[in-house]
């Protein structure tokens, strides 16, 4: 089994919540890898930037640096491509809204997606592995 954390997920685990350290704890002895999209890289690193252009500080730079480090990064190929415009046209057709930035977080790699954000949901209904800890 593979874990795919996603942004909000990672956030939580830095600010310490039990839920998501718990989560992880659960899942040590089974899971073959431990999974983010190079999109929730970028999140984060956008995050970071902010508080170091805005703030002068580089500690969150270095925490998400190391965060990244020890996690496998997916990168968003032709074939995660498609496997989202599948996701988000049948989404379509069922009047769901879901973000495209989750819809490609959550087709970057199979696996269980560990997430605090609500819009992973939906992803449910078309057969996504979602543990919502929100």
């Amino acid at each position: 089994m593979k874990a795919i954390l996603d942004t909000s997920f990672l956030i939580e685990l830095k600010k310490g919540n039990k839920k998501a350290l718990e989560a992880l704890e659960e899942r040590k002895g089974v899971c073959e890898d431990v999974i983010v999209s190079i999109l929730t890289a970028y999140e984060l690193l956008v995050g970071a930037s902010y508080v170091w252009k805005k703030y002068g500080n580089t500690k969150e730079m270095m925490t998400i640096n190391d965060m990244l480090k020890h996690l496998t990064v997916a990168p968003i190929d032709m074939g995660v491509i498609k496997r989202a415009s599948e996701v988000k046209s049948e989404l379509m057709l069922r009047g769901v809204a879901v973000p495209d930035l989750d819809i490609l977080i959550a087709c970057s790699d199979d696996g269980e997606i560990l997430t605090f954000d609500e819009d992973f949901n939906p992803l449910k209904n078309l057969g996504f592995k979602i543990t919502f800890l929100g």
